[in-house]
């Protein structure tokens, strides 16, 4: 063998590794591409909407627009900063209702002043660990209604925290609070279970 064959052969085996570098590299990303796409596919995108009218009602819903359904991994309610205890029993109102109640020293005044300003009603549902929001859906988290009522939910409603940790069907999670100004949800590597 001589030497300019020797030095072929060796151009030839580094173009040959260099080619199948490349191909692995083009591989590579091509599965990242392929996963951002399936990834987008079941997206969720939880946002909270509310909507009320000055003595007609209140009512507060989280929605999610995405296109892929919201997995539920923990919901905090907290009220000045404080978790809200979570409610058991059917019979005790669910946790975001509780949170905007007024202090225990004056509930039987307030209770009075329902009664005295005509009808009210409270609806409320709790979100807890193991909740799906499927994609395309709404659910209404508390309605009021009444002038008594709404009004003061309205003012107490500044208090008030709602913040989710969900995850899509991938595995990629976010958080989102009530309180919080940013429209987009917050990316975030992992969500702690409730």
């Amino acid at each position: 063998m001589n030497e300019k064959s020797l030095r072929l052969d060796l151009i030839v085996a580094v173009a040959a590794l260099l080619f199948s570098g490349v191909a692995a590299g083009a591989s590579a990303y091509q599965t990242y591409v392929i996963r951002k796409q399936f990834s987008a596919t079941v997206w969720p995108y939880l946002t909270y909407v509310t909507s009320s009218s000055t003595n007609k009602f209140f009512e507060l819903d989280i929605s999610n627009p995405g296109i892929g359904p919201a997995l539920i991994y923990s919901a905090l309610i907290t009220r000045d900063g404080k978790p809200v205890e979570r409610p058991v029993g059917p019979t005790i109102s669910p946790a975001l209702a509780q949170a905007i109640q007024p202090e225990r020293n004056g509930a039987e005044a307030d209770e009075k002043r329902i009664h005295v300003h005509g009808v009210s009603n409270m609806t409320a549902t709790t979100i807890t660990s193991g909740d799906v929001i499927p994609a395309g859906s709404k659910l209404e988290l508390l309605r009021v209604e009444g002038k008594f009522l709404t009004n003061r939910v309205i003012a107490a409603i500044n208090h008030v925290d709602l913040t989710l940790c969900y995850c899509s069907l991938l595995g990629d999670c976010w958080t989102k609070r009530l309180s919080d100004d940013a429209v987009r949800p917050k990316a975030v590597t992992s969500c702690p279970n409730t």
